[in-house]
Parts: structure tokens; sequence; C-alpha cells
């Protein structure tokens, strides 16, 4: 049995964008938790250029360094369930497998020419180079990824075929550029202690001079010792508070000021052992949060396979 599987997973999202997702998982163990992860950069399945054929090049790069950066171009994968893989497929019909794609670009002016993914021309409306928009930099076309520069007379005419892969097969096939988790920070304060400490009439003198010498109240002496961030002091209204939890880096350097101020025990960090925060980023190929989910299908598909239940059945998110 997997550990949480009573209760039940449960996830929060803390903040969605196009393209990255930071969420916490609660009720897992560890090993949950990198399988997912693991999961989400080897086996959630993407479409990638596989197959390059160079009929005409006289740019200044070699046929094999183009061939590199297509394959690395990211495709629109949404549609990659439709296709197999080829080692997975006894068939004739190539469709199921491929997906033809064209880059057909000759320079005719005498200003550089910009060769982008947008370039790319495929036979297939299920799968498309991914555009970036607003990307500027003075290139042909701004939304795309630069492939190489042509000057007057200059020619790029390639075929080239994308399949279905995942990260496992190469990196090229995987929706992620990061991710990652770290365990989720239990933050405690004894406010006690912390009243303790410089009061505010006191406060308002010294803090002036631990601006000047490096040297001042208690509490700011605490939050500067923070490479994290994560306090907060206000000296008008002698305030500490915690603002940025989720920065923590466990690095000890605020317990380790505490107990040269003489007051341990005044702020406690300790990982939470079965909450995990994540923090993941696509590549383009297919929305943040659809990784997250295959990932968590394909993760509860492998349990189900070997006979295990396991705390994903009750998944929660918020």
């Amino acid at each position: 049995m997997i550990p949480g599987e009573e209760t039940g997973a449960s996830v929060t999202v803390a903040r969605l964008e196009d393209e990255t997702i930071i969420f916490d998982l609660k009720g897992v163990d560890v090993s949950l938790a990198n399988a997912l992860r693991r999961l989400m950069i080897a086996d959630v399945p993407t479409v990638s250029i596989d197959l390059v054929e160079v009929i005409e090049n006289s740019s200044v790069l070699c046929d094999e360094f183009l061939a590199h950066r297509l394959g690395l171009i990211p495709l629109d994968s949404t549609k990659a369930s439709e296709l197999v893989k080829p080692y997975e497929y006894t068939g004739d019909d190539d469709t199921a497998t491929d997906v033809h794609l064209e880059l057909n670009v000759r320079c005719q002016s005498d200003q550089t020419r910009d060769v982008t993914s947008d370039d790319l021309i495929s036979h297939d409306e299920r799968v498309k180079p991914v555009s970036f928009g607003g990307t500027g930099g003075g290139s042909a076309k701004s939304g795309g990824i630069l492939i190489a520069k042509l000057r007057k007379n200059q020619q790029l005419s390639l075929k080239c075929i994308a399949r279905k892969g995942t990260g496992k097969d190469h990196a090229k096939w995987s929706p992620v550029a990061t991710a990652v988790f770290k365990y989720t920070p239990l933050i405690d304060i004894n406010h006690g202690l912390l009243n303790s400490l410089n009061g505010k009439s006191q406060t308002r003198i010294l803090y002036h001079n631990f601006k000047r010498h490096n040297a001042g109240p208690e509490k700011a002496a605490i939050v500067e010792s923070d490479p994290s961030k994560m306090f907060k002091y206000d000296a008008d209204t002698d305030t500490f508070t915690l603002t940025s939890p989720e920065s923590c880096t466990y690095d000890g350097e605020v317990m380790k000021k505490v107990n040269e101020l003489g007051k341990p025990g005044l702020i406690d960090v300790r990982p939470g052992l079965d909450c995990f925060t994540f923090i993941v980023e696509s590549t383009g190929v297919l929305k943040v949060e659809e990784v997250v989910l295959q990932a968590v299908h394909i993760l509860q598909s492998k349990l189900d396979t070997i006979g295990v239940s396991s705390c994903f059945d009750k998944l929660e998110i918020q």
C-alpha cells in the first residue's frame, strides 16, 4: 500500500501561467512525488522532428548542425495521442506514424535573411511548430525560433519527418524545460521570544544605525541574515512577519542568527515530509497543466498494472 492511501492526495495550485505552474502536492510519499516528476520529464508523449533530408544547404551551417536544431524545435503536440510510435506500428499507412514538414527558404536581398521555425510548412494540420509571439529581435518572423541566417543567394531546402516519442527515447521529446520539487517548508515563529527582542522605541534609533553601520535591532538583523528573504520587518510599526515561505532554501542562516542572538527556538524551519512544492515549466508543446495531468494518469496506470492502489485514486485539485 502506498503511503497516504487512506486520505488521498490533494493538489493546490499556487500559480498557473501559460507555460509555468507552481503547485503543492500533499498527502504523498517522497517516492511518489519523485515518480511524478520523472514521468513529466520522460513519459509524457510529444511530437518532434526525427528525420531530416537535406536537398540544398548553401548556408554556413553543416547538415548535421541544422538537423540537430530542427529536432529541438517544439511542435504542437496536443494531437500526439492520434499518432503511433514507429516501433509500435505494423501497418502500411505512414500517416499513422509520420508527419511531413518542409523548409524552403532562399535569400534574394542584400540583407541577411533569418530562417525561423515559422518557415517550416507542415502537411498535417495536427502538428505545427510552436510560435512564441513577441520575441522581436529583428527576426524575419518575430514569433519563430531562429534556425539559421542566410546571405544573398544562399538557400535551405529540407524535408522533415516528425514522429511521436517520449523523453526516455531522446530529450527532444521531453515536454518540460523544468520539472522540480522540494519539501514544502513548515515555518514556526515563537512570538513570546520575538516580543522579547528590541522594542519599538529603541528600534527606531537603532534602525538608522543598522543602515549606516550594519549593526542594528535584532529583528532587522534576523531579516537581513536570511538570503531567502522569507521575512519582512517594519521599523515604524515594529512588526516582524513571514511574507514568502515558498522562497525557503533550507540554508539555515536564520536559525544560525537567532542562536547567535541567544534566542534558540525563536524560528523553526523544517520540511513537511508529506507535502511538496512543484515548479513545472513547459516547452510549449503542451499546456503545462496537461503535462501534469497526463503524468498523473500514466503513474496511476503503472500502479494499476502491478496491482497497487495509491492516494492518486482520490486526487483532489484545488
